[in-house]
């Protein structure tokens, strides 16, 4: 899927004054690649990505997924391509508290007509180290392994957009490393593009391009170490 974004802003009134999350981006991102996008804290990392997910309109400017501008739909419209096209981990996990680690994966798959009876959530829960926790509530589990099944989740479907928030932030460093490897292999295997808000060099570093932010602009973009 690609990404196209243009003259796009989000401003917020806080405390009587403007907040210029994103001000003024304009992006493109070719379809079956990977992107990081870095920058300190504040700068806009997340609201960019939540923009590209459809989770929020912006507040002037255009985002179209391949041809369906998202930015001018209605939340009916932007729901639909986020259940059916786009896979989303965040750092807040989401689970849902009463299903085990292997239904939240199912779930996402019955989201979107899919026979959740299939063998793809247990491969993405054996390949995320999950297997002995499979049956477990997201309770019962630690931070770490409750952002492994919400990751899982996100990949159940096969999207055709995985946008992830520091979606290695609550890992190790080993479990890290699996996890992008899970994820790129994702990529690749269905064609998917990948957009990672990251605040590790390693895994921008291995991603294909690297976009940084500050004040809401981008202040430069880059080949990652990853090249196609």
């Amino acid at each position: 899927m690609s990404v196209r974004v243009e003259g796009v802003t989000k401003h917020y009134r806080a405390g009587g004054s403007t907040v210029r999350a994103v001000d003024g981006i304009d992006l493109t991102i070719e379809a079956g690649s990977s992107v990081a996008i870095v920058g300190p804290s504040g700068c806009g990392k997340s609201t960019l990505l939540g923009l590209l997910g459809g989770l929020e309109r912006p507040t002037s400017g255009h985002i179209w997924l391949d041809q369906a501008e998202i930015s001018g739909l209605p939340e009916a419209g932007r729901a639909r391509i986020r259940r059916e096209s786009i896979g989303f981990v965040f750092q807040s996990y989401d689970l849902l508290p009463f299903l085990t680690a292997e239904e939240n994966v199912q779930f996402q798959q019955a989201l979107t007509g899919q026979n959740a009876t299939n063998s793809r959530a247990g491969d993405l829960i054996d390949r995320l180290g999950l297997a002995a926790h499979a049956t477990k509530l997201p309770d019962q589990l630690s931070g770490g392994q409750r952002q492994r099944v919400g990751i899982a989740r996100a990949l159940a479907h096969g999207p055709r957009l995985i946008l992830g928030d520091e979606p290695t932030g609550e890992l190790d460093s080993e479990t890290s490393v699996s996890v992008l490897d899970l994820m790129l292999d994702a990529q690749a295997s269905i064609g998917a593009t990948l957009i990672v808000v990251t605040h590790d060099p390693d895994v921008a570093a291995r991603l294909e391009r690297v976009v940084a932010l500050r004040d809401g602009k981008v202040v430069s973009d880059r080949s990652g170490a990853r090249i196609a």
